[in-house]
């Protein structure tokens, strides 16, 4: 704001407070006092009854699908994106699985499992490439490189992977390693007094931080860790139901923008947080405890997909919700960072890169000129001597040569050029020539006869072929110094008025 205020006349400044006034009025309150709405929700599509045996972990991939754990029916459901209805697209790993509990999506579209069951995380290719299984790693025991009932993990972007073990007390993390396998890095939570009970979720900030949940009714917390394993602090004042605790927390995540959502599975809620660097203060909850729209039974776990959808296993209730996050005005961008707080535009085009996306920018070419009264409100090109927000037109000799030198020849065509006229574009061009005799000139006219001497600064023009691409055929006879003058007429607009050594040039004839 600082940065367009800066360069604003008082009427643009006007023009901006106006925009900006008008945005928040056409907002609902509940909708910007509330980062969480109710969109819709989903039953399964494979299960009898239409619901989940068990919705567990839940994740989404950059193309908006949705993947849900279910380890009562031992696979992963796969679902489209919101925009295709969240129609079933197929199960990953049917007969390989047995108590899916986590899933998590890289940036490569690979999917990761973990099974609670046989103790081990599962590698999947993308959809695209038909979900074969890559590679698996883990089994029963508490050495590192074992599991023991293995819950949430998530994917950096270097491929580390890290994950929860309910029964062995700790997280644990993995490198990709050679021969396409996961190698161990290292483990933490064992040491004494010890740090979890239940540990459930697991989450990344961009700062490297870990986020852990403690998932007991009693003992409910989210933990904050510095790699290797240093406990740094918490989220949340403790257990409890008012807002800002937590009883049974589950899943969690760290959205673009650097908030911790937690899902508050015994208080059948979601709960938002401000970033570890503000000291994560509470910033809202949405959900109370029930099977109507806006309400959960022991959900589990949530994932935010592109276009600002959140996805919840509403375990309780065998079905997947599905949620507004942060987007009041419905388009598609968080509003955190949406350039139009308040009015759709999921393009978010910035003409003129001001931080005022164009659909509530009231000059969108930052020209000055309102968008009302600009004849061209997508440009800003160069002078506009006018202020009718368009730039002035432009024309450019390329031949002849400037200083060039030509043998005498009845008919000469050699004059020519290009002209433009800002998104208006150009009505035509004149081009005036000249033999200069002394400090006078004499002007061809369009029948090839010189006239009499006279100022240099009264052209007598002739209009060109053409537009964008000029030409021009004259005879040119007697031998000296000539001139030849281009001047582009904007269609509906003004005359090019500049004179410039694009549009003037100096040759001779021997």
């Amino acid at each position: 704001m600082d940065s367009l205020a800066s360069k604003s006349t008082p009427r643009r400044s006007a023009i901006v407070a106006a925009v900006l006034v008008a945005c928040a009025l056409a907002l609902p309150a509940a909708a910007q006092a509330q980062l969480i709405s109710f969109d819709g929700s989903f039953g399964s599509s494979y299960q009898a009854g239409g619901r989940f045996a068990n919705a567990q972990g839940i994740a989404t991939d950059a193309a908006g699908r949705v993947y849900v754990a279910d380890p009562s029916a031992g696979d992963v459901e796969i679902y489209d994106n919101a925009e295709n209805g969240n129609r079933f697209l197929g199960l990953l790993g049917k007969g390989v699985l047995q108590k899916p509990q986590g899933v998590a999506v890289d940036n490569r579209f690979h999917v990761y499992v973990s099974d609670g069951a046989r103790n081990t995380i599962s590698m999947f290719d993308d959809l695209s490439a038909g979900l074969a299984l890559i590679r698996e790693w883990g089994g029963p025991g508490q050495a590192l490189g074992q599991m023991l009932n293995p819950r949430q993990l998530v994917v950096d972007k270097g491929g580390l992977v890290y994950v929860t073990e309910r029964d062995n007390q700790r997280v644990q993390w993995f490198k990709p390693g050679g021969s396409n396998t996961q190698v161990p890095v290292s483990a933490w939570g064992v040491a004494y007094p010890p740090t979890f009970s239940d540990p459930e979720g697991i989450a990344l900030d961009s700062a490297g931080r870990v986020f852990v949940s403690n998932d007991s009714p009693t003992d409910g917390a989210i933990r904050v860790y510095a790699l290797p394993g240093t406990m740094i602090g918490g989220v949340g004042s403790g257990p409890g139901s008012d807002l800002g605790e937590f009883s049974d927390p589950k899943d969690l995540f760290e959205d673009p923008v650097g908030r911790l959502l937690v899902v508050d599975s015994g208080n059948s809620r979601l709960q938002v947080f401000g970033s570890a660097d503000q000291h994560s203060p509470f910033l809202d909850s949405f959900g109370s405890a029930g099977s109507g729209n806006g309400q959960f039974a022991q959900p589990t776990a949530a994932a935010l997909g592109p276009g600002a959808w959140l996805y919840v296993s509403d375990t309780g209730n065998g079905r997947i919700v599905r949620l507004r996050y942060d987007d009041a005005d419905r388009d598609g961008v968080l509003d955190a960072v949406d350039n139009c707080k308040g009015v759709p535009n999921p393009d978010q085009l910035d003409t003129d890169h001001d931080g005022f996306g164009d659909a509530c920018d009231p000059d969108i070419d930052n020209d000055g000129v309102a968008n009302a009264e600009d004849r061209c409100p997508l440009t800003r090109r160069g002078p506009d001597l006018n202020h009718d927000g368009c730039a002035d037109p432009r024309s450019r000799i390329s031949s002849p040569r400037n200083h060039g030198h030509y043998r005498q020849r009845g008919i000469f065509r050699l004059v020519g050029g290009t002209a433009s006229g800002d998104t208006v574009g150009i009505k035509e061009v004149r081009v005036a020539l000249a033999r200069k005799s002394g400090s006078r000139c004499r002007w061809l006219s369009s029948k090839g006869k010189l006239g009499s001497p006279t100022s240099c600064a009264s052209p007598s023009f002739m209009t060109a072929k053409g537009t964008d691409h000029w030409s021009l055929r004259v005879k040119v006879r007697g031998r000296g110094s000539w001139r030849v003058l281009s001047r582009a007429v904007q269609t509906g607009g003004v005359d090019e008025t500049a004179t410039s050594k694009q549009n003037t040039e100096g040759f001779s004839v021997r």
